[in-house]
């Protein structure tokens, strides 16, 4: 979801949107929106069908519904201000080939800060395919990194141009152990800063080895709030009984390993349920039932090859063994 820099109201950002997002924007038909939708900034608006877009992913059978009644019931006072501290990550120094404006001299070096945050909303759920498709520029693909960017910043002797990009730090974590998916992020980012800055950036780049160029600054995200979908949707179906997973969960730390313990399995046969394990939590559904989120106290390596998972059809226990990704790797 592209988010809102509040400090800079008057400056345009670039927002990416796919098909399916500005398909669903025209059905709603744009004459019948509310003149509440309509007195939002450019900004807000986008932010908006963004946020809808990454529902839609998880339940688009609730497309219609909430394209209808969401887009008709949002004011400014459905954002929160939130303070975002961005964590250093890696740096991609490029420089301006041409700038559409006076403001850079081609041959400007430009430094972008590829940082993390957990407060920035994490990427929609999607299987590798559809990941690779984004990470080959497939029109067609649906899965998108969100991504804040930050006010220009400029070295010392205001020479250099310095960018902050800022994703969640589950993409991040992956951009660290995959190449090509690092390479994603740092064209994403690229292209950010080319539509901001009104400049072309040469594809020719280096990584310098820094975490930063500089010290990252805070920033204040304008972000739509988390009860926007919830208060729209219509009340939740009634689960069988048996399709819940009634006991706890428990999480115990072993060396180098989280164990994770899941009792009361909601079937014996596994085909019938989900799991989606992530760096920072774990998703399972079952027969139809809400996805359970179990969040995890540490972030773990999602690719370890001494990640395991096993299911007791006895007992219907699912125990998971996955790795912790080492405290240092953080410093």
């Amino acid at each position: 979801m592209p988010l809102l820099e509040i400090d800079q109201p008057d400056k345009k950002s670039p927002f990416l949107f796919t098909e399916a997002v500005t398909t669903a924007a025209a059905a709603t038909g744009s004459d019948n929106q509310s003149k509440d939708f309509h007195s939002l900034s450019k900004e807000e608006q986008n932010v908006l069908l963004d946020h809808v877009a990454s529902e839609f992913a998880n339940d688009p059978k609730a497309m219609e519904r909430l394209a209808a009644k969401f887009l008709q019931e949002v004011t400014p006072n459905d954002f929160n201000t939130v303070p975002v501290q961005p964590q250093a990550g890696f740096v991609c120094k490029t420089k301006v080939e041409q700038s559409k404006t006076n403001k850079y001299k081609p041959g400007t070096k430009v430094y972008i800060n590829i940082c993390h945050a957990e407060a920035i909303p994490r990427p929609p759920v999607a299987n590798e395919d559809e990941i690779q498709k984004a990470l080959n520029a497939d029109p067609k693909a649906t899965y998108r990194v969100p991504l804040s960017m930050g006010q220009a910043r400029y070295d010392d002797n205001s020479s250099s141009l310095i960018m902050d990009a800022c994703i969640h730090t589950q993409p991040y974590m992956r951009a660290e152990r995959d190449l090509d998916f690092r390479l994603y992020i740092i064209e994403l980012a690229i292209e950010f800063v080319e539509e901001i800055e009104s400049v072309d950036l040469s594809r020719e780049f280096t990584m310098p080895n820094l975490q930063s160029k500089g010290t990252i600054p805070q920033r204040m995200l304008r972000l739509p709030k988390p009860a926007l979908i919830s208060a729209v949707k219509k009340h939740k179906p009634s689960i069988k009984k048996e399709q819940l997973i009634k006991s706890e969960v428990s999480i115990n730390k072993k060396g180098d390993h989280l164990i994770i313990v899941v009792p009361d399995m909601p079937s014996v046969n596994p085909s019938s349920w989900t799991l989606d394990i992530e760096p920072s939590q774990i998703l399972i559904g079952g027969i139809g039932s809400m996805l359970k989120t179990i969040k995890l106290p540490q972030l773990i390596d999602v690719q370890h090859k001494e990640n395991e998972v096993k299911f007791y059809k006895k007992s219907k226990e699912l125990v998971i063994q996955l790795r912790l990704i080492p405290r240092r790797q953080f410093l």
